[in-house]
């Protein structure tokens, strides 16, 4: 809960509006999918031990995915706090990551307002 008030991460009852770039297709660099309405979860979780790998990664806004992809969409992922791994002291102290998401993601803009309907 630190990390997501230090970056003015949304947090309603114990649940974090994080965010991932994907391409055209809804997919990560890493090939998962983040197709909206879909709740991601990552095959390879390892309890939040490295700082890379071994989960699914997000930024606390849309346009800091720039710095890992050149992302083309990018989708709003709903993470509770328990899954959240942090490494502040890693070399991607401005990234976390986690088991995967609670809830279906969704599409936003590079602001993070809501896409609906591809609008």
């Amino acid at each position: 809960s630190e990390w997501c008030a230090h970056y003015g991460v949304e947090v309603k009852d114990g649940v974090a509006i994080l965010f991932k770039g994907v391409d055209q297709d809804f997919r990560s660099p890493r090939g998962t999918h983040y197709t909206p309405g879909t709740i991601p979860v990552a095959h390879d979780w390892d309890g939040g031990i490295k700082e890379c790998g071994g989960g699914l990664h997000f930024s606390p806004h849309p346009s800091m995915t720039r710095e890992f992809c050149g992302p083309v969409r990018f989708v709003a992922c709903p993470v509770a706090l328990s899954d959240i791994a942090v490494h502040p002291d890693g070399e991607y102290p401005q990234k976390v990551k986690a088991r995967g998401c609670c809830a279906p993601v969704y599409e936003v803009n590079e602001q993070g307002a809501r896409i609906v309907d591809g609008q």
